[in-house]
Order: structure tokens, then C-alpha cells, then sequence
């Protein structure tokens, strides 16, 4: 049963929406993608996207230009988590945490789904990821944006990205300092 998931996430991925691009340090300079569904190190624990590969809208990717630059001026590099999801993917996170305050139902489309949500973190200027106020989908308290149980340096770094994505036209969600979506 499991390939099969990954033969549809497989096809999804391929084929992603027209209006959609593949990111790249060509288009995304400096860029560091750890895609955690292209991994077991997620809260499935199975690998949901077939190649380490992330699209977005090219508005998208216009706006992280600026927060790529932003983010070089302070010495750090953007991590992408994750960018378009594909419906397959959003139904297995879901079924693995059935939680609306964090996951979109699956009978939703969420903007994940649409191209115009990221998942990001923060890497030195040598690309090396750095603690944060928690890990990637990790659906507690640590993650929202209150930062006053996390340690400060990681609170710190947490409040730079948050500033500089709002500064580029961004949104976020109270409960995960990772994710933000395109607000236009």
C-alpha cells in the first residue's frame, strides 16, 4: 500500500500546476532545502514526496527574494520545509494529525495546496541549520509565536524571520513560527 501513495504523490509532483516553479538557489539564491516530506523526519514517519523537489507560485518566490536578502544582511540563509503540497500529501498528514488548529482537512484546499504557503526556518551562512524554537511540525506549545518557553537565541532568530517575512508580505499563524503565507 505504501508505494502506491508514493506512485500518486509521485504523478502529483510531476505534474504540479502550470502556474507553478520549481525552487532553486538559480531563481532562489542562497536557498537551503531540507523538505521533510521528501523524508521519514516528519510526523508521518514515511517519505510523502518522491524527489526533494519544492514549487511555488513565481510570486511566491518573488516575495523570498527579498526575505533571501533581508535574511543574508543579518547572516543567516532561508530553509524551505516545505512549499506545494500535493492533495495525497495533505490526506496522509491529516490522517497522522487530524488537528484543524494545525492541518487544513483534506477537504479544503489550503494554500500549501495552492503554492503561496512555506514551511522555513533559518541555516548559518554556511548552511547549517540552526535551533529554533522547535522542530518542523512539532505541534505544541513551542511552536506558536509566544516564544517565552523557548530558549532566548532561538526566540531571537524566530522573531528576525517573523519580521522579515511580515516586512516582504507575508502572513502567519499564532500556533507554528514556521509557516506563513503570501498575503495577496
Amino acid at each position: 500500500m505504501p508505494w502506491i501513495l508514493l506512485l500518486l504523490a509521485s504523478a502529483a509532483m510531476a505534474a504540479p500546476d502550470e502556474r507553478l516553479v520549481e525552487v532553486t538557489t538559480n531563481n532562489l539564491p542562497g536557498v537551503v532545502l531540507d523538505l521533510r516530506y521528501a523524508t521519514t523526519n516528519n510526523i508521518t514517519g514515511k517519505v510523502l514526496y518522491p524527489e526533494a523537489k519544492a514549487y511555488l507560485r513565481q510570486e511566491t518566490i518573488r516575495k523570498l527574494r527579498r526575505v533571501v536578502r533581508d535574511l543574508g544582511e543579518e547572516g543567516y540563509r532561508l530553509v524551505i520545509w516545505d512549499a506545494w503540497r500535493p492533495a495525497s500529501v495533505q490526506k496522509e498528514l491529516w490522517k497522522a494529525k487530524p488537528d484543524g488548529k494545525f492541518l487544513t482537512p483534506p477537504s479544503k484546499i489550503s494554500r500549501h495546496r495552492r503554492g503561496t504557503s512555506v514551511d522555513i526556518s533559518l541555516a548559518d551562512k554556511d548552511g547549517k541549520i540552526l535551533a529554533m524554537p522547535s522542530d518542523f511540525d512539532e505541534f505544541n506549545a513551542k511552536a506558536d509565536e509566544d516564544f517565552s518557553d523557548v530558549p532566548q537565541e532561538a526566540a531571537k532568530r524566530a522573531r528576525i524571520l517573523r519580521n522579515i517575512m511580515f516586512e516582504a508580505g507575508f502572513s502567519g499563524v499564532p500556533d507554528e513560527w514556521w509557516h506563513y503565507d503570501l498575503r495577496d
